[in-house]
């Protein structure tokens, strides 16, 4: 590995370890750093592949939680929107999550499967972010193991990750690269109280927010400030912000410089969206990660 490079992995990795990497995130510094090193690309991406969980955390910063029928949505159509997005930019990190992704494996699997013979290099790292309560099919397996792009990030809850050993054993044996993330907490985004402040500070928090830097959904064949927003619109507690998504359908999005023009609008926003009102991300709050509520939504696999 080159100096600087490592220097650079080092550099990260202490800042992971002593919990300043969201206020990194909040200066944009590392954002704008890529973006000259990739340009025409997006450096992070979400990709929500359900609504469904193992878990029910009642702190879970993309609102899983509040979702009482969770669905799956279709798969078609999130590959149909990276066909769009691809055709226009690369991307350089991009995370499949959901919920748990592992839940809908078919769904997961055909999506590998397309990234791996269809992306070429149009993407620089696949994410999957799971909670390591689920063992991957045999097919999920080998559309993992054939993507050398693919890396399995866990998100360590202790005993509630059952199967996270078993799973990262696998990938050992498998050649499947895995990252185990053992954060003792979670910073607390607030509840879905909105909250009384005039428009200076809700813009303040819009600026300094490492989650519209790292956090870019697409949810639904629309691309999102941050899963919060994608969230609360699904779930009723704000409306539809034309404004502030890119619907990747439209049809003069089909030529993909225009497409790319609206995709950098939006990650270049300086106005506040309306979830930032119903959030308190910037109130640097350490709280225990994982606390369950009680579940009563099927988590069965329907895809």
């Amino acid at each position: 590995m080159p100096v600087r490079k490592r220097i650079l992995h080092i550099a990260a990795s202490a800042a992971r370890n002593m919990h300043l990497w969201p206020l990194i995130a909040r200066t944009g510094a590392f954002n704008r750093a890529r973006r000259r090193k990739y340009p025409d690309t997006i450096v992070h991406l979400d990709v929500v592949i359900t609504e469904r969980c193992t878990l029910r955390c009642r702190d879970c910063s993309n609102l899983m939680q509040h979702y009482r029928k969770p669905e799956d949505p279709g798969v078609d159509e999130v590959i149909y929107s990276l066909k769009r997005l691809l055709s226009s930019m690369r991307i350089e990190q991009l995370k499949i999550l959901g919920g748990e992704p592992l839940i809908c494996q078919g769904a997961l699997t055909k999506l590998l499967e397309f990234l791996g013979k269809d992306a070429g290099g149009r993407i620089g790292h696949i994410d999957i972010i799971t909670n390591g309560t689920l063992l991957p099919s045999e097919e999920c397996l080998k559309a993992m193991r054939s993507n050398p792009k693919v890396r399995i990030f866990f998100s360590n809850y202790g005993s509630l990750s059952s199967k996270q050993e078993e799973f990262a054993g696998i990938c050992s044996r498998e050649g499947i690269r895995y990252e185990i993330a053992d954060e003792e907490f979670w910073w607390d985004f607030g509840d879905l109280k909105e909250r009384n402040e005039n428009a200076r500070r809700t813009g303040h928090r819009f600026a300094g927010c490492y989650s519209r830097r790292l956090c870019t959904t697409l949810y639904r064949g629309r691309l999102y400030v941050c899963p919060r927003q994608a969230h609360m619109t699904r779930l009723g507690i704000i409306p539809e912000d034309i404004s502030g998504t890119v619907d990747i359908s439209r049809p003069e999005y089909d030529d993909p410089a225009i497409l790319r023009g609206a995709v950098y609008e939006l990650i270049d926003r300086k106005e506040y969206i309306p979830a930032c009102r119903y959030c308190g991300c910037d109130s640097n709050t350490r709280i225990p990660r994982a606390i369950q509520e009680e579940r009563s939504t099927d988590v069965t696999c329907r895809s």
